[in-house]
C-alpha cells in the first residue's frame, strides 16, 4: 500500500527537489501485503486443463516490512520551516507585490515564498536568482545562503544535480563562513534530501546527523526538534534501523514539548506511527497518527492531514476492516490536492478494491493511477501499481496480462532497487506461472520473492522499539518520582519550621490559630502529594511488569526460532533418496523400453534379464521413497508444537537425525565448512519417557553451537587442524547419558558459570541472543527432571554431558 509520512514532505520534495522525470521517493509505498490472505497461504484456482487448485503456502511473517516509510520525515524539515498557514501566504504574496525595493525584507519573502507554496519551475528560478542577486549587492549573507539553497533545488528540478551539489556545497562553505548555525543546518539538511532521492543513503545520513549536531549548539528547540525528527526518518529509509528511527522521534517529541510547539509533535506523533506500521503493530501506529491528526484540526495543514488520513486508511487495511480504509482515502482524496497526492489514494483504493475482490472497481483506479503516475513519470508509482494490476489480473484469472504487469514492475523495481516492489511482483509472477503450470519459472520467481522477503524481515525490531518505549516511558516516571520525593522532603523542612515558630508564639491565640491552619494546608499538601507518588509508583510498576511480559515473550520466540534451523539440513537429508529415486525411474524407463524391442525380436532369455533388473530398479525406487518418507514424516513429529506430553523416545533415532540436520543446515549456509562426524551410539540403550520436542530442541543446540566453535576455530588455526564433533551416547544406573564433544576454542573459566544464564552470549552482536543454552538447560533440568555438565578445556576442547532418567 502506499503511502506517505508526514505533513508537506511530498510538497517540499516536489516543489524543491524532484523534476518530474526524476521523482523517485521510495517511501511513498508504505506498505505491502506479506501474501493475499491473513493465514499465509495463496490460493490460485484455474479453469484450464483440469480445473486443478493450486496452493502455495508461503511462512507468515510480520505483517509489512515498510523499510522506507519515513524517509519523507528527513525531508519534511530538511529544508525551510513547515508553515502552511494561508494567513501567512497570504501576507508573504502581499508584502512581495508591494514591497519592490532590493533590500533584505524582499530576500527574505522571496526566500520564504517557496517553502509555503508550490511554485512553478520558472517562477522558482526566477525568484532564486533575484533573491541571490539582492542579497549579494546588498551583502546580505543570510539571504544567499538561503537563496543558493533555494537555487540548488530548482536546479535539481531541471535535470541537472552535479550543479545543484555544487550550489548546496557553497552554500554549506557560506553557512560556515559566517557562523550562521540555523542556516548551516539547513543546508546540511537540504543536501542529505537530495542525497535520498538520489539513493545515495549513507551520504543522507551522515549530512543528517551533521544538520542534528549543528542545530543542537542553538538555542532554537523548534530548529532541533525538526532535525531530529528528520533524522528518524533518515535511520528508518536509508539505514533499515527502526530502533534509532524511534530513540530520534522520541527526542524530537521531547524538543517540541520543550518548545512547547504542536506542530513539531504532530510530525512527532507521525512518525512514531511510522515507524510502528513496519513492525505489524497497527494498533500503536493508528493511535500516534490519530493523535496527530487531532493535533493537525489546531494547526489546519491540509498536506499533513492528506497524508495521515492516508495513514489511517493504510492501518485499517493492514487489520482487514476495508470499508474503513476506503472512507479514509476517499476523504483525502474529497480535499484539495495535488496531482501526485491523487494518484498517490487512488492507487491505494485500487489495492484495497482488489483485496475485497471488486475487480471492476479495482481496475479502474488502477489504470487510473497508472496513467497519472506515467505523466508526472513516478517511476515508483508505477512499480507499486504494476503489481496492484497483476493481483486483479490474478484473481481474473488471466495469467498472461498478470505476467505481463509483473514483469514490467518487476523490471522496474529492479532498476530503481526498492525491495518491497521486488518482492510483491516477484510474488506475482510466481502465482501466476504456477497457474499456467509453469512451474520452472514458478520456482524462480519464488525463490527471489523468498530472498526479498527474508531480507526486509528483522526479527528484533519490534521489541526492541517496544524495549526503547518502555525504557524511555520508565525514565519519565522515575524523574517525577524524584522529583515528587524532592518537594516531599522540601515540605518535611516547612513542618520542622512550622512547628519552631508555633513554639515560640504559643502564647499569642491568633498566631497559634494562624499556624495551625499552615500546619493543615501543609498536610493537606504533603497527603495530595504522596498519593501522586504511589499514583506514579503503581503507573511504573505497571510499565515494568509490561517489559517482563515482553522479555517472556521474547524467550517463547526463542524456543519456536530454533526450529528453523532444521529446514537446510532437511532440503539435504531428502535430496539424496529423491536423487536416487528419479535416477532409478529414467533407467526403469529405458529398460522398459530395451524390454518392449526384445519382447518384439522374441528374445525371451534378454526380456528375462531386463525383466530382473526392473524388479531390483523397482525395489532401489521403494526403498529410497520410503526413506524419503520416513525423513519428512520424522521431522514432521520433531517439528511440530506437539501436546507437550511425554512418550517413549528413542534417543539414538533422535540424536543421529538431528545431528546430520544440525551438519547440514551449517553446510547450507556456509558451503566451505567441512567437518568429521563422530557417533558412539550404545546399541543397547533403551526407550525413555520423554518430549521429543524438546529433547530434539536440546540436541540441536548442543550440536549448533560445536559445529559453531569448530568453524569458528577453522577460521584462526592452521591447515593441520580437523574439525570434529563427537556424539556419544550410553546408559548407567538408570538413566541416559548424551554427550557432545568438539575439538573447538573450548570455554575460559571466568565465563563457564555465566554460559547458561539467560541472554548471556559469547557470539558476536547480531549472531546470538543468549537464550539458547539457558533454554536447553530449562528443558533439560526444570523440563525433564535431568541435569546438564559441561568439560572444558581452553583452546583445545568442550564437553556437553545431558544427565535424563528413564522415566
Amino acid at each position: 500500500m502506499k503511502n506517505i509520512t508526514a505533513g508537506v514532505a511530498l510538497n517540499c520534495c516536489k516543489k524543491h527537489l524532484c523534476p518530474a522525470s526524476k521523482f523517485k521517493i521510495r517511501s511513498l509505498r508504505q506498505s505491502r501485503r506479506s501474501d493475499f490472505h491473513a493465514n499465509g497461504s495463496i490460493h490460485i484456482e484455474s479453469t484450464a486443463g483440469k480445473g486443478q487448485n493450486l496452493l502455495l503456502n508461503y511462512q507468515s511473517y510480520n505483517l509489512l516490512h515498510m523499510k522506507k516509510a519515513l524517509v519523507l520525515l528527513a525531508l519534511i524539515t530538511c529544508f525551510a520551516g513547515l508553515y502552511g498557514q494561508e494567513l501567512r501566504i497570504k501576507k508573504v504574496q502581499q508584502d512581495l507585490k508591494e514591497h519592490t525595493q532590493a533590500d533584505t525584507l524582499r530576500v527574505n519573502r522571496l526566500n520564504e515564498l517557496p517553502n509555503l507554496v508550490t511554485l512553478p519551475v520558472g517562477k522558482l528560478d526566477t525568484m532564486a536568482n533575484e533573491a541571490l542577486s539582492i542579497s549579494r549587492k546588498v551583502h546580505y549573507d543570510q539571504g544567499e545562503v538561503a537563496a543558493l539553497i533555494t537555487l540548488a533545488r530548482v536546479t535539481y528540478r531541471k535535470n541537472n544535480l552535479p550543479r545543484a551539489l555544487a550550489l548546496m556545497q557553497q552554500a554549506i562553505t557560506l553557512a560556515e563562513k559566517i557562523k550562521d548555525k540555523t542556516h548551516l543546518s539547513d543546508a546540511y539538511a537540504a543536501l542529505s534530501g537530495l542525497n535520498i532521492i538520489t539513493g545515495e543513503g549513507k551520504q543522507a545520513l551522515a549530512y543528517a546527523l551533521k544538520a542534528v549536531a549543528v542545530a543542537q549548539t542553538t538555542p532554537d528547540k523548534r530548529l532541533i526538534a525538526r532535525r531530529q525528527i528528520s533524522l528518524s526518518g533518515v535511520y528508518a529509509n536509508s539505514v533499515g534501523d527502526y530502533t534509532k528511527a524511534m530513540e530520534w522521534a522520541l527526542k524530537g517529541e521531547q524538543s517540541a514539548e520543550e518548545a512547547n510547539d504542536l506542530e513539531f509533535l504532530a510530525l512527532a506523533w507521525s512518525a512514531m506511527g511510522s515507524i510502528y506500521t513496519p513492525i505489524g503493530d497497527q494498533a500503536n501506529a493508528l493511535i500516534y497518527y490519530k493523535k496527530a491528526l487531532a493535533a493537525n484540526k489546531k494547526l489546519g495543514n491540509r498536506n499533513l492531514e492528506f497524508n495521515l488520513l492516508n495513514h489511517i486508511g493504510e492501518m485499517y487495511r493492514l487489520s482487514g476492516n476495508y470499508p474503513e480504509a476506503i472512507k479514509a482515502y476517499q476523504e483525502g482524496l474529497s480535499r484539495p490536492q495535488t496531482a501526485y497526492n491523487t494518484e498517490l489514494t487512488e492507487s491505494n483504493m485500487a489495492d484495497v478494491y482488489v483485496r475485497l475482490g471488486n475487480l471492476p472497481m479495482a481496475f479502474k483506479y488502477a489504470f487510473k493511477s497508472l496513467s497519472s503516475a506515467k505523466q508526472i513519470n513516478d517511476t515508483e508509482g508505477e512499480e507499486w501499481i504494476d503489481g496492484i494490476l497483476a493481483r486483479a489480473y490474478l484473481k481474473s484469472n488471466k495469467p498472461d496480462s498478470a505476467i505481463y504487469y509483473a514483469h514490467i514492475g518487476y523490471q522496474k523495481a529492479n532498476h530503481s532497487g526498492t525491495i518491497e516492489f521486488k518482492r510483491d511482483n516477484s510474488e506475482a509472477l510466481t502465482n501466476a506461472y504456477a497457474l499456467k503450470r509453469d512451474f520452472a519459472n514458478a520456482y524462480k520467481y519464488h525463490i527471489l520473492f523468498i530472498s526479498y522477503r527474508d531480507s526486509m524481515s528483522s526479527a528484533q525490531v519490534t521489541s526492541q522499539t517496544s524495549l526503547l518505549q518502555y525504557n524511555y516511558s520508565l525514565a519519565r516516571k522515575q524523574a517525577q518520582i524524584t522529583a515528587l520525593n524532592q518537594d516531599k522532603q522540601a515540605q518535611r523542612y516547612l513542618l520542622r519550621g512550622a512547628s519552631i515558630v508555633l513554639g515560640l508564639i504559643i502564647i499569642t491565640a491568633i498566631i497559634l490559630l494562624r499556624n495551625n491552619r499552615q500546619k493543615q494546608k501543609a498536610n493537606n499538601l504533603l497527603s495530595k502529594q504522596k498519593q501522586m507518588i504511589e499514583q506514579e509508583r503503581d503507573k511504573t510498576n505497571k510499565a515494568l511488569a509490561d517489559l517482563q511480559l515482553t522479555q517472556k515473550q521474547l524467550v517463547q520466540s526463542e524456543k519456536m526460532a530454533s526450529l528453523g534451523e532444521l529446514t537446510a539440513g532437511i532440503a539435504h537429508e531428502i535430496q539424496n533418496p529423491l536423487n536416487f529415486v528419479n535416477n532409478f525411474s529414467e533407467v526403469c524407463i529405458e529398460l522398459l523400453h530395451e524390454l518392449t524391442e526384445e519382447a518384439k525380436s522374441g528374445n525371451h532369455k534378454e526380456v528375462t534379464a531386463i525383466a530382473g533388473d526392473l524388479s531390483r530398479n523397482l525395489e532401489k525406487i521403494n526403498h529410497h521413497g520410503k526413506r524419503a518418507d520416513f525423513i519428512v514424516k520424522g521431522m514432521l513429529q520433531h517439528s511440530r508444537t506437539g501436546t507437550g506430553e511425554r512418550q517413549l523416545t528413542n534417543i539414538n533415532v533422535l540424536a543421529d537425525e538431528f545431528f546430520k540436520l544440525s551438519y547440514h543446515g551449517l553446510r547450507a549456509k556456509n558451503k566451505s565448512f567441512n567437518a568429521e562426524l563422530a557417533t558412539h551410539f550404545d546399541p543397547d540403550l533403551p526407550k525413555i519417557n520423554a518430549i521429543p520436542q524438546d529433547i530434539g530442541r536440546v540436541m540441536l543446540n548442543l550440536f549448533n553451537n560445536a559445529f559453531y566453535a569448530v568453524n569458528q576455530k577453522q577460521k584462526t588455526a592452521g591447515a593441520d587442524y580437523k574439525p570434529e564433533v563427537t556424539v556419544i551416547t550410553s546408559a548407567e544406573n538408570g538413566q541416559v547419558i548424551i554427550k557432545v564433544k568438539d575439538n573447538g576454542n573450548g570455554i575460559p573459566d571466568s565465563i563457564k558459570d555465566k554460559i547458561m544464564q539467560p541472554f548471556f552470549t559469547t557470539k558476536p552482536t547480531g549472531e546470538g541472543t543468549g537464550l539458547g543454552l539457558s533454554l536447553t538447560y530449562d528443558m533439560v533440568v526444570k523440563g525433564h527432571g535431568g541435569k546438564i555438565d559441561i568439560n572444558t578445556k581452553e583452546g583445545e576442547y568442550t564437553e556437553f554431558k545431558v544427565v535424563l532418567p528413564l522415566s
